[in-house]
Order: structure tokens, then C-alpha cells, then sequence
């Protein structure tokens, strides 16, 4: 079906007229009465319009709209707000953004709006609407659903699958929305010329509105891969399970979508398929976000460093244009000059006053004073910070000391899972614990499974995971 089929075809011009911001305010208005109340009385709406927009609307220009078959305001009540009110619902009529109907068993107008009316008000409104949008844990609740289908088996499994695959979708569009974003405020970098609109774009607008509502939340609370894992476990259980797969298909032939039980099966395998392939991509879609997000810090830092290095004053300009102009060949700095001399008459001024008078200069006679006393370090306690130091340098958590330390635990074993890892103080707890956030990295060699409940051991509370060695 094509848009105009399902569309009015001239229902965006109301967008492009002289009075689009009086028709979007109006628009607006209609919003919120819709979401108010169940049935719309027009002579209410009219109430409402002229109550919202009483001096806007006397404001509106009609000539362009107005033909001799379609008299939308006259002469005699264009200055009457009521008129005016009734003529805007009118052009809505026309262009059919609402419907009218009549009330039963009285001649009572209501206002009713189609399904894409009530979809485009929303779209339009939401442009307009400051207040940062929260979240969707896409990624917990396409674990959520699913891991609940699996293990109740009822007759819901079919709408947890259209709910996962519904949520993996919105998820994709987040990243790429996400990435692109990025990009957006990266150009934007070139049109800020002061150190203040660089923080301004990167703290407010950036920050607030980009990185803490989408990305810090795939990295922190809903991480990809905290639940990327028993997603895919979970789905490729269902497509080896054919009695399940039964059970899913027998759901969706009850809800009337599919002709064939072929068709069905068909959909069914397609969306589990595409599921599990989006989240085994989607590490190479992160790393990408996170190479955007790099390249745009750091040329926030470059260029808010060489506002902050470079001299803006007039004393800088004369400097880098003098620079300049040496740089140039003789002919051409020679020209140069001639043009300078031409539009500016540069020479130097001086006055005589007291302070040009010779002063001598006083000499202080510098005393001798006894010079400071050197302190020396006993040798053991010299001894003993530099042990503290080395100490101190040894125990730095690197990425090669969490992977010797799980190596450790390991041995000759390809699974291990936390009870068998001995935590006999702070450090190995700290150890393990980054060894749970590199799991399943790609320079990791191992894969790491959180399993349900906790393990408590020496005092220390840690999640009951699974260390399984990567097959080469």
C-alpha cells in the first residue's frame, strides 16, 4: 500500500501555509483534550482553542486558503475569535485530520480523530517536548520475557517472542539513533568558538541527552553483556526443541495472522533467527559506538586546549598575521605589505613625562645567611618506602594480572565456576570481580555465565558464575 492511499492527500498543508504555527499550536490543543477526555464535544474544543490561543488566532492570515468556493472567514467576523475557532476546525475537517459526528438522538457536534491523526499530533508533539526520555531496558526485558516463557511453557511463549523481537528492533534503532547522534555533535564542534559553548554542547546537550540516556545504561544497568548470553542460550533452545516450537506455532495460528501453519513456522523461526544473529552482532555495534564516542571527546579536548593556548587578542592576530606573511615568498610579502600600508597607518608614538627620567637603579647588598640545613634519610626507613613502592607497583590490577589470576584458578580445568575460586582477601576479591566485567571480551580466553543466586565465601558476597575456557 502506498502512503497516500492510507493518507489524505492534502493533509500537510495545513504545515506549509502562512498560519503552520497556529494550525500546530491548535494540533496541540486537540492533543491534549483527546487526552482528557473519552468523547470530544466540538463546542468544548472551541472553548479550548480560543481559551489557549485567543490573541494568536486573531493574527491569522486567510487570503492564500480562501477561495470563492471555500469562504473560510468573512469580513464581518475575521476579528471574532469564536469564527476563527470554528474555521480552524473546519480546515482540519478538510484536510482530515478529524472527523465530526453526531451524537445519538441529538444534533450535538463531536470531534473524533483517525488513528494516524492521533499518530502524527503525537509525533509532532514530541519534537516539541523538552523532557528527556527515559530509557527502555530493552535488552532486560527481552531476557525477561523470554526466560519467563521458557520456564512457564503456558500459551503467552508467541507474544514473548513478538515482545523480544519487538524490543531487539527498538534496541538496534537506540544504537544507530545512538551513533548517528554522535556524529551530528561532532560537526557541530566546528561552528563553537568559544571554550564555553564546547562545555555547553558536551555537559548539557551531549551528555544529558545523548550518552546518560542511551549509552550508560547499555554499559551499567542494562548491559549487553550481563544478559547477551542467556538470550541467545535461551533461543537457541527453542529452535532445537520442535514439541516447543509446536506449541508456539498452534499460539500464532490462534491469533488469525497466518494463512498456513507453513507461513507461521516460517515467521516464527525467522524472528528467533534474527534475534540471536542482532546480539551476537552487536558487540561489533558498541565497539563502533565507542569509537565515535572516543573520536568526538577527543576533539572536544583539542580544541577547547587550543582556544585555551591561543592568543585571541589583537596583540595574536597581528603575530599570526605577521607569521603568516613571513612564511610567503619575497614578491608576494612585498605585495602584501603595500596592502597593509594601504588600509592601516601603523607608527609608533611616544611622549615625554616624569617617568622617562632616568632613575638609578638601587643595589641591595645581599647578606650572607646561613645556608639550610641538608636532612638525610635513615637508611632503613629509605629502605622501607622503596619496598612499599615496589609493593605498591606489583599489586596494580592489570588486565594481564586478571587473566593470570583466573589462569590460576583454572589450571588444567576448561569450567570452573565461583565456589571453587578461593578469595582469601581484598585482592582476589577485587581480582575476580574484574574478572567478571572482561568476560566474554575478545581478548579474554575465557566466557563467563551468570547463574541464578549468590556464593558466600570468607565473608565475601559474589554472584554464582561460570568460567568456561574458550575453544581455540
Amino acid at each position: 500500500m502506498k502512503l497516500f492511499d492510507y493518507l489524505p492527500q492534502n493533509l500537510f498543508s495545513i504545515l506549509s501555509s502562512k498560519n503552520k504555527e497556529i494550525y500546530i499550536e491548535s494540533l496541540f490543543v486537540l492533543r491534549k483534550t483527546f487526552k482528557q477526555e473519552m468523547v470530544i464535544k466540538k463546542a468544548d474544543l472551541i472553548s479550548m482553542l480560543i481559551a489557549n490561543l485567543d490573541e494568536k488566532m486573531l493574527e491569522m492570515d486567510f487570503s492564500e486558503e480562501q477561495t470563492e468556493e471555500n469562504i473560510l472567514v468573512d469580513e464581518n467576523t475575521g476579528n471574532n475569535p469564536s469564527a476563527i475557532a470554528h474555521c480552524i476546525l473546519r480546515r482540519f475537517k478538510e484536510t482530515g485530520w478529524i472527523d465530526i459526528e453526531y451524537q445519538i438522538e441529538s444534533f450535538d457536534e463531536n470531534i473524533t480523530l483517525p488513528d494516524y491523526s492521533v499518530k502524527l499530533i503525537n509525533l509532532l508533539y514530541s519534537f516539541t517536548d523538552s523532557t528527556t526520555r527515559e530509557y527502555n531496558s530493552y535488552v532486560y526485558s527481552t531476557y525477561s520475557v523470554i526466560k519467563t516463557a521458557s520456564q512457564e511453557r503456558d500459551k503467552f511463549m508467541f507474544n514473548a517472542l513478538l515482545t523480544a523481537h519487538e524490543n531487539t528492533i527498538n534496541l538496534v534503532d537506540e544504537l544507530k539513533t545512538l551513533h548517528n547522534n554522535i556524529r551530528r555533535y561532532h560537526q557541530e564542534l566546528n561552528e563553537y568558538i568559544t571554550v564555553n559553548e564546547i562545555l555547553k554542547g558536551h555537559f548539557d546537550e551531549y551528555k544529558n541527552l545523548i550518552m546518560d540516556r542511551v549509552y550508560h545504561p547499555l554499559k551499567t544497568l542494562d548491559s549487553v553483556p550481563r544478559f547477551k548470553t542467556p538470550i541467545i542460550k535461551i533461543l537457541s533452545e527453542w529452535l532445537d526443541n520442535q514439541a516447543l516450537r509446536e506449541e508456539i506455532l498452534e499460539q500464532a495460528m490462534l491469533r488469525g495472522k497466518y494463512n498456513t501453519k507453513e507461513e507461521a513456522s516460517e515467521d516464527i523461526i525467522q524472528k528467533i533467527q534474527e534475534i540471536i544473529e542482532i546480539y551476537e552482532a552487536i558487540d561489533n555495534m558498541l565497539t563502533e559506538i565507542d569509537r565515535k564516542n572516543s573520536a568526538y571527546t577527543r576533539a572536544s579536548i583539542e580544541k577547547m586546549r587550543y582556544f585555551l593556548n591561543a592568543d585571541r587578542s589583537i596583540k595574536g592576530k597581528l603575530v599570526e598575521l605577521l607569521t603568516t606573511i613571513a612564511k610567503n615568498d619575497r614578491k608576494h610579502i612585498t605585495h602584501l605589505l603595500d596592502l597593509m600600508e594601504e588600509s592601516v597607518n601603523i607608527f609608533k608614538q611616544e611622549s615625554l613625562d616624569e617617568k622617562s627620567l632616568y632613575i638609578r637603579a638601587s643595589r641591595n647588598n645581599k647578606n650572607e645567611a646561613r645556608p639550610m640545613e641538608i636532612r638525610t634519610i635513615e637508611d632503613n626507613g629509605g629502605e622501607h618506602a622503596l619496598d612499599e613502592f615496589i609493593d605498591k607497583i606489583k599489586k596494580s590490577y592489570s588486565n594481564k594480572r586478571v587473566m593470570e589470576f583466573i589462569k590460576s584458578c583454572m589450571l588444567n580445568k576448561n569450567v570452573i565456576a565461583t565456589g571453587d575460586i578461593p578469595l582469601p582477601d581484598d585482592e582476589a576479591f577485587i581480582l575476580l570481580v574484574l574478572a567478571s566485567l572482561r568476560g566474554n571480551d575478545k581478548n579474554s580466553f575465557y566466557n563467563i555465565e551468570f547463574l541464578e543466586g549468590y556464593v558466600s565465601k570468607n565473608s565475601y558476597r559474589v554472584p554464582d558464575m561460570k568460567f568456561t575456557r574458550k575453544v581455540k
